[in-house]
């Protein structure tokens, strides 16, 4: 690669000489692992987005840096590339939009490489603190929490699910006492962001077919996928849309694709207004590191770093923070917004005493439950083909084929395990393993380097998800450096009850074993004990709660570390329409704002709750604000 190309390349993949252990059998580690990262650099590491700013940058089109600006919004993620796209609907109001990551790299675009996004550039990378009730063959019973660090945010680099959760959650929360939040109030919102490409087979009652965010199913499905569908309606769930009326049943979910690729929020609603709206400034590599706030309790710019140069932009009507579950309660706490012991600890001056960071929680899942598929079934093929089906995919114009599609990650199910439940307590969405027989050999590694594409594997991995977790863990900031990444505990499995849900969600997937869909194509689990839990008989209780507690894993949705409560709530960070409680001008909108992670994934909410978060700011300042402006 010469060195005008390097220059280009945005995207800096997993480094596999750390991530790797020695003798390891996992062939992503292997020699081939190098030659096909090397290989989705030199294809997809760049960013047309960056592109496109160096030639507006020639021609003089790019915006400068301002100083002052009438609102400043921290993350351009799920929420936040919403935020900024609806303020600036008003021509007079200027924004500015600051992201702590680069410009979207052209990788994340692709469906089937969703997975070997996580440990790279454009993931913050984090990790958890041990409880030692969970992550127990993890290394230091840590487990890994990515986060995107990017444009778009996690909307970059998730598995593109598109699923709002069920209406009771919504409800729930405004039973709370959050006016505005009940699914009736936020139903609107879900439809105005949304543009479905299918929507000719859904009910138009839920879902929008003119906003920004497309949303799709995928131009390729694969056979294994179909198989997992069939065998869940075969074992008694309904087929359904899951984002409407019912929630209980199995689909091929939707995703936040068109045509055979990812659109994340940047994609969907900053690409079309950048650099058409003036009023619109963009900074990337930008981290946020104070909110600056008078002494009359008024928020009134940010602190940022980028390129190792501290700017300061001031902020004439708010600041809103949408860093999310992670970073927005850890810029509050550096601006001295928090627990005021835990403030007063780290010498840093205590403006409002609020319970940011607590309340964190997660739908806790684990691995190790395999899926073996037959050579019949199994979509998996040589190293030549993989690197083929990447070069394919890079040179058609209409992207279709295996990498158009994420593998089985879209075979999504909703579970009652009592059927007296008003809703799912139990989600089912699938991974896929390219090479069984290695997973159960290094089942650690195999999912920190799950780098190869979707597309292609000889067995899936079903995660029974607990959507009701009652575990709630806190986020502190590091003492050593506060700066740095916070310490996240999650505390997993901290309630027991916790394994109820998922071991009768077990019991239930196992079940589907005798299902006419897996037994026509040969598929059977895999009834070898994991390396951690062999001293246990495969399939006990004792034997799958050994399995949680040791290959615990995120889904990735963490939420509820700024929750949104009443005046009488003492752990609520904010009101119902979203500001920080006892500081003026600044609010907070992403998914740390759910005093409750909602029944699902959670990509689709933040998007709505970006979308409700500006219409309370918009509303706010049209009644206040003479000629709108």
């Amino acid at each position: 690669m010469n060195a005008y190309l390097k220059f280009q390349m945005i995207w800096q993949p997993l480094n596999l000489t750390e991530a790797c252990p020695p003798y390891t059998p996992i062939s992503a580690c292997s020699d081939f692992g190098l030659v096909y990262l090397s290989l989705l650099v030199q294809l997809y590491g760049g960013s047309s987005d960056k592109r496109k700013q160096q030639v507006c940058e020639r021609e003089g089109r790019k915006s400068k840096r301002h100083s002052e600006y009438d609102f400043i919004v921290v993350g351009a993620g799920a929420a936040g590339c919403v935020i900024a796209n609806r303020l600036t609907e008003n021509p007079k109001w200027k924004v500015l939009l600051l992201e702590a990551g680069p410009e979207e790299p052209d990788v994340t675009l692709v469906p089937g490489l969703s997975t070997a996004l996580l440990g790279s550039n454009i993931d913050w990378q984090y990790s958890t603190e041990p409880n030692g009730k969970s992550c127990l063959a993890h290394p230091g019973g840590r487990c890994a929490w990515p986060r995107g660090k990017t444009m778009g945010g996690s909307s970059s680099i998730n598995s593109l699910a598109y699923i709002r959760g069920n209406r009771l959650d919504y409800d729930a929360w405004a039973a709370l006492g959050n006016e505005g939040w009940s699914y009736k109030e936020v139903l609107p919102f879900f439809r105005k962001s949304e543009r479905n490409m299918n929507v000719e087979a859904l009910d138009s009652k839920y879902h929008g077919a003119k906003g920004e965010q497309y949303v799709s199913r995928y131009p390729y499905i694969d056979e294994p996928s179909l198989m997992l569908t069939e065998a869940f309606n075969q074992g008694g769930l309904p087929l359904t849309d899951y984002n409407a009326a019912h929630q209980v049943g199995t689909m091929q979910a939707q995703a936040v694709s068109l045509d055979g690729e990812r659109v994340s929020t940047n994609i969907a609603f900053i690409q079309p207004i950048r650099n058409k709206r003036p009023n619109l400034d963009i900074e990337t590599n930008s981290e946020a590191i104070k909110i600056l706030i008078d002494e009359d309790n008024n928020a009134y710019g940010i602190v940022y770093v980028k390129d190792g140069k501290k700017y300061t932009a001031y902020a004439k009507k708010e600041v809103i923070i949408s860093a999310g579950s992670i970073n927005s309660p850890k810029l509050l706490m550096l601006s001295g917004i928090g627990p005021k012991k835990h403030l007063e600890n780290l010498g840093i001056p205590v403006v409002q005493d609020l319970a940011v960071g607590e309340n964190l929680h997660d739908h806790v899942t684990f691995n190790g439950i395999i899926l073996a598929l037959p050579n019949k079934t199994s979509t998996a093929v040589s190293e030549e083909e993989i690197l083929t089906a990447v070069k394919d995919y890079a040179k058609m114009k209409f992207k279709r084929g295996p990498l158009s599609g994420n593998g089985p990650v879209n075979s999504v199910s909703f579970l009652k395990t009592d059927p007296e439940l008003d809703a799912p307590d139990i989600q089912y969405q699938v991974d896929h393993a390219p090479n069984w027989r290695e997973f159960i050999q290094d089942p650690i590694t195999a999912e920190n380097v799950a780098i190869m594409p979707t597309a292609f594997y000889d067995a899936v991995i079903p995660r029974t998800m607990n959507l009701v977790p009652k575990s709630r863990g806190v986020l502190l900031l590091n003492e050593t450096d506060p700066n740095g990444h916070p310490l996240l505990y999650p505390n997993y499995f901290g309630d027991e009850r916790d394994f109820i849900p998922l071991l009768k969600g077990v019991r239930f997937l196992l079940s589907l074993e005798k299902t006419e869909a897996f037994r026509s194509r040969g598929a059977y689990f895999v009834r070898q004990p994991m390396p951690h839990c062999k001293h246990y008989e495969w399939g006990t209780d004792e034997y799958l709660i050994c399995l949680m507690k040791a290959y615990t894993t995120t889904t990735y949705h963490p939420a509820g570390t700024c929750r949104m409560g009443p005046a009488g709530d003492a752990r609520a960070v904010l009101d119902g329409q979203l500001r920080v409680r006892g500081v003026r001008a600044l609010r907070v909108i992403d998914a740390s704002v759910m005093p409750v992670v909602v029944r699902g994934n959670t990509n689709a909410p933040s998007i709505m709750i970006g979308e409700r978060g500006v219409d309370f700011v918009i509303r706010y300042w049209r009644n206040r604000t003479k000629n709108y402006c």
